[in-house]
């Protein structure tokens, strides 16, 4: 048996892990369509939208200043979708995945987090933190974004405090990534109303036969606790 989940064999496991990366591989190409699909269209819109300017601007005076500020609203919306997107790929699938280490993907996230919310992240991670598999790297990204994203949207939280570390566990060496925020917190213990971003994490933790736990009371803020075993099954890439 597996720690995190009574009744889980090891191998079942392992074929969690395997599957979670298939879908974060999935993921991925939805991106990428994303992007050389409404994407390159949204630049071809702009494009015609300059072409579209420059015949206005050639056009008799009483037509011209209507096209034109038409034009104007158009560009406006075309560049904040592009930015939105943009920004969306960019958090979803940081480049290099696969090849950043644990450290720097969260660090990258939190400082994008702070940048765009005004939210104090403050991260502490292990020095000896060693290297982890991929799917334990996608699991714990996926985590921290949905925690972030609760603690500002839902909790209206001022600050974050996110730790990363290694702890004996009774099958091994665990990974322990703890967030804590000062947000407006809710009522019970674990929230009743089938959250699905609550879920996914549950979901994603326990598929790793992991433990995932999340406290909360109203004006206290919320803290979200995720145990995961450290192991490598042999044949199997690290990262």
């Amino acid at each position: 048996m597996v720690s995190g989940v009574p009744g889980v064999s090891e191998r079942e496991i392992l074929a969690s892990r395997r599957l979670l990366r298939v879908s974060e591989w999935e993921l991925q190409q939805l991106l990428l369509d994303i992007h050389d699909g409404p994407v390159q269209a949204m630049y071809a819109a702009l494009s015609q939208l300059d072409r579209l300017t420059r015949a206005a601007e050639a056009a008799a005076p009483e037509s011209q200043a209507e096209v034109l500020a038409r034009a104007d609203r158009i560009r406006v919306l075309l560049e904040t979708g592009l930015r939105e997107i943009r920004s969306f790929i960019g958090a979803i699938r940081p480049p290099h995945f696969e090849r950043q280490d644990l450290r720097k993907l969260i660090e990258s996230f939190a400082i994008q987090h702070e940048t765009t919310t005004d939210t104090a992240v403050h991260l502490e991670v292990a020095p000896d933190l060693p290297e982890v598999p991929v799917d334990t790297k996608i699991a714990l990204y996926r985590v921290v974004q949905e925690a972030l994203s609760n603690a500002y949207r839902h909790g209206g939280a001022e600050r974050v405090d996110i730790s990363v570390r290694t702890e004996p566990t009774p099958s091994g060496l665990g990974l322990v990534l703890e967030i804590v925020d000062n947000g407006a917190g809710f009522v019970s213990g674990e929230p009743s109303d089938g959250h699905f971003g609550l879920r996914g994490m549950r979901d994603r933790v326990e598929m790793l036969g992991g433990d995932f736990h999340i406290a909360s009371t109203i004006g206290t803020g919320t803290e979200v606790r995720v145990v995961v075993p450290l192991f490598v099954h042999p044949g199997e890439p690290s990262a």
